[in-house]
């Protein structure tokens, strides 16, 4: 039997550095690719670029909404767990971010599981619950899962398969939706009996992946959905009385890169977001009112310990956004590019304790052509100081944040405007 040649951990050190670096680069390829959104088309037709517009600070918002990367261990191993991340945007708007999956045996090796997974924010809002089915086979499982709605015709029904428990050095999920699967796929009723029906000419599905390659110093996310072209005859229109055609399509990409090396934490981050929908009278007696859609973001993260129980963190964050609105809508375009570097330290205490304190600042610039559906704020830069105490209770982590606007606005506040977030995790 011959002996397993060791490797020098000098070579092996740098072997998992070039490997990483490779991952980075397609990483960062994966999202310059065209992709955009979730996981169902109520995740593409509700996505707008331009609504943020409604809160100035939009941006700063979600980076501080975002759930805690410390996190994301405990989640992806339990298979029963809760997390949520709330906070403000306005004064009357609120980010609603809530993820619950639970799980049970069914039989010996099956498995049950439901799944809901909810968002509400200026970007998207949706609310989407599956049952799920995992049937263990020589190589992976097999998935079946059903999301259940109250309009039967958007229920949805998809078909898959993984390489197995999601928390393995190496996860591949491949996943085929069916969208709206009683609206007319085999002639199936799809609306009451006297009610007019809004039947799919061309029929969406959602194919979609998910990779994930964990090690000791890196780890690499990648993932990708498209929902394909679809046309849907609705309603007739309350003023012409003429039906109108609509179609939708919408692609997502993501990737991200984690590291260890050289005594830093490092971290790259891309996605990119777009989707098109557009409504004609089915007589073609009027134009296109089209409305296409597209977000992208790169960012990089560096973080390091530094004396005692004292760490720091800076990030760099670059977005761009677009929205064109074709006939009916516009004629009009809006565009946005924000630049956000943030700045943290942090201080840990007794265990489960830690006290965090930073700022974000944000180099902008948007600009309206013709019609848009909204009113920019006047400005060049957002900037915001924050404090966030996190502590765990048993199973139960919270992170609450304090955020003090540093910018004069134009409206009048009390002492200062602030906005607030809360970030709860459990297990059961």
């Amino acid at each position: 039997m011959r002996a397993r040649r060791r490797v020098p951990t000098g070579r092996r050190y740098r072997r998992a550095l070039w490997t990483g670096a490779a991952a980075l680069a397609l990483a960062l390829l994966a999202g310059i690719a065209p992709r955009p959104a979730h996981a169902n088309a109520e995740q593409f037709s509700t996505f707008s670029a331009e609504q943020q517009e409604d809160d100035d600070e939009a941006i700063m918002d979600h980076l501080l909404a975002r759930q805690p990367l410390a996190w994301r261990d405990e989640w992806e191993r339990s298979s029963m767990a809760l997390r949520t991340s709330q906070g403000c945007l306005t004064s009357g708007q609120w980010i609603d971010l809530t993820q619950l999956k639970l799980e049970t045996a069914m039989g010996k090796k099956a498995r049950f599981g439901l799944v809901l997974d909810q968002r509400y924010d200026d970007i998207m809002q949706y609310s989407d619950i599956a049952l799920s089915f995992r049937f263990p086979i020589r190589a992976g499982r097999i998935l079946a899962d059903f999301h259940p709605y109250y309009d039967k015709s958007r229920q949805d029904f998809s078909l898959g398969w993984d390489t197995g428990p999601d928390t393995s050095a190496f996860f591949l999920n491949l996943t085929f939706m069916v969208e709206d699967m009683f609206n007319n796929l085999w002639a199936w009723r799809q609306s009451h009996v006297g009610q007019v029906p809004e039947p799919y000419l061309k029929h969406p599905y959602l194919p979609q992946f998910t990779l994930i390659s964990r090690h000791e110093i890196w780890r690499l996310d990648l993932g990708g959905r498209y929902l394909t072209p679809s046309v849907k005859q609705v309603a007739d229109d309350a003023i012409t009385g003429i039906p109108n055609l609509y179609d939708l399509w919408g692609t997502y990409g993501w990737a991200e890169l984690n590291a260890h090396a050289g005594g830093f934490g490092w971290q790259a981050r891309t996605d990119n977001l777009q989707a098109l929908s557009t409504t004609t009278p089915i007589d073609g007696s009027a134009g296109n009112h089209l409305d296409f859609r597209r977000q992208w973001s790169v960012e990089g993260m560096i973080s390091r310990d530094l004396w005692a129980k004292w760490s720091a963190l800076a990030r760099y964050f670059y977005q761009e956004r677009s929205e064109q609105y074709g006939e009916g809508l516009g004629p009009g375009r809006f565009g946005a590019v924000d630049r956000v570097y943030q700045f943290e330290l942090a201080r840990a205490f007794s265990p489960g304790w830690s006290l965090r304190a930073g700022g974000l600042y944000d180099r902008l610039g948007y600009a309206h052509e013709g019609i848009t559906m909204a009113v920019s704020e006047i400005r060049k830069k957002e900037s915001r100081a924050y404090i966030t105490l996190a502590a765990r209770f048993g199973k139960v982590s919270l992170e609450g944040t304090e955020g003090i606007e540093l910018d004069i606005e134009p409206y009048p506040v009390t002492w200062h405007h602030d906005k607030g977030f809360l970030k709860l995790q459990t297990t059961f």
